[in-house]
């Protein structure tokens, strides 16, 4: 999920401990805060806590109308989370405890047997689902999480600019309104590796550092394998070879260093990571390549301001999946991803405004154009997509929130039909079922959200 920070609503205010010294990361869900300690069960305290919030959303998008289907462009919606956190103390001083998040995000969930398909089930877009579960252990040591949880760059993460509206490009409501695949831009954020099952590691702070790595074997999350037989095993979690292409990762590996301190009135911190993983292997052909990337990133704050960014490169393509291959004469795509994020917010009294932009080019659909056609036999261009977002919200009353934005995005690429998805060869050209055309989504949102 796309994880909201919504401006002066605190993200540490789910905390069930406060790190500080030489003590372990403290236990929080970052898009929410959490209601007062509820009643001890078992030894255990429990939280209980979420939010509501309604929107009223307008959106204008290339394709929203076709020879027989015409879109309107205003729509209402509303979205819920409901967050559970337990946490305990033993004998001898180790904490333990379980974050538990549901939500009602099932606008294109995957159809039964067919995961690859963005289509709503048939349940209905009211469908409760876990978005993240996960179990700690703590200690002066460290904590201990392992579930389905953001990794560790994620975790310790600096620069990723979007405490304003309901959080511009990151926020995912965009993304919920947006009719089609290929008109949802995808700008590899910190978020978008998903929350995949994971084993993490997050250190104590010393001097200002602290670090985090997190190893997860695939790419799903959930119980269960995936799959029922082999015939599907294109879903199965742990494939690892299979007949033809598959862009998911295996054996994903995220280290992160990260230090915080500040100069006078000016807060600082600075990130630095690297993110990892292997590839499902093509038993009848070549093989896609590995992922090997970086990240960084750096915010400032003082008076009110906060200023930062962060950048992500290296051998991936969008969305931190693995590059395809093109021909038998050029096996492995040799373009690379690279994306970045620069924004800034400011906050007086109850009111917090600002925005932010995002750059991401990466090798993109890597299909092949038919001889002859607009880009002869060579593979379609570099995927370039650009987006901004600007907002703000005002804090009414303790949990209540009115907020209001902008966000625009737009995606390129050479010999590519971003309306039917399909490269432009010189045979679709000629039958007029594809030519080369882009994709540009403006979205307002405005509403309120009540946090308990």
């Amino acid at each position: 999920m796309r994880k909201l920070l919504l401006g002066s609503t605190a993200a540490a205010a789910a905390a069930l401990f406060a790190p500080g010294g030489a003590m372990a990361q403290g236990v929080s869900f970052s898009d929410s805060s959490m209601g007062a300690a509820g009643t001890s069960m078992r030894g255990l305290e429990v939280r209980l806590g979420g939010y509501y919030r309604a929107m009223y959303n307008y959106t204008n998008q290339t394709g929203d109308s076709n020879a027989t289907t015409r879109l309107g462009k205003s729509d209402f919606t509303n979205e819920i989370e409901i967050h559970i956190l337990a946490s305990g103390k033993a004998a001898n001083g180790l904490r333990y405890g379980v974050a538990l998040e549901i939500e009602n995000d099932a606008y294109r969930q995957p159809q039964a047997g067919n995961p690859a398909t963005n289509v709503v089930s048939n349940s209905g877009k009211n469908t409760l689902a876990f978005d993240e579960a996960w179990a700690y252990l703590a200690g002066n040591w460290g904590q201990i999480r392992y579930g389905d949880e953001d990794g560790a760059i994620q975790q310790l993460q600096s620069g990723h600019i979007t405490g304003f509206g309901v959080g511009g490009l990151d926020s995912g409501d965009q993304y919920q309104q947006a009719i089609g695949g290929n008109q949802r831009a995808t700008f590899s954020t910190v978020n978008d590796a998903g929350d995949n099952t994971k084993l993490i590691y997050l250190s104590p702070q010393f001097l200002g550092f602290d670090a985090g790595a997190s190893f997860s074997f695939n790419t799903n999350d959930g119980a269960n394998s995936g799959c029922d037989s082999l015939a599907n095993a294109a879903f199965c979690d742990r494939t690892s070879a299979i007949s033809g292409v598959n862009t998911r990762r295996r054996n994903e590996l995220q280290a992160a260093l990260r230090w915080r301190g500040s100069f006078g009135p000016v807060g600082l911190t600075a990130t630095v990571g690297y993110f990892g993983a292997d590839v499902i292997k093509n038993t009848t052909g070549f093989s896609p390549e590995r992922i090997n990337m970086i990240w960084a990133g750096a915010a400032a704050t003082a008076y009110g301001f906060t200023v930062g960014g962060w950048y992500t490169g290296g051998s991936s393509n969008g969305n931190f999946t693995t590059r395809l291959e093109s021909s038998a004469a050029n096996p492995v795509d040799d373009r690379r991803l690279d994306s970045f994020l620069v924004g800034a917010t400011y906050t007086i009294d109850a009111i917090t405004v600002g925005g932010h932009f995002a750059q991401s080019v990466s090798a993109g659909s890597q299909a092949l154009s038919g001889a002859g056609g607009p880009t002869s036999t060579a593979l379609t261009g570099d995927r370039r997509e650009t987006g901004f977002a600007v907002g703000g919200n005002y804090r009414v009353a303790p949990g209540l929130d009115f907020f209001a934005e902008y966000i625009q995005t737009q995606r390129k690429e050479r010999g590519f039909d971003f309306l039917t998805g399909n490269a432009v060869t010189a045979a679709t050209t000629a039958a007029g079922t594809a030519i080369q055309r882009g994709s540009t989504v403006g979205t307002v949102l405005a509403g309120f959200r009540v946090a308990f």
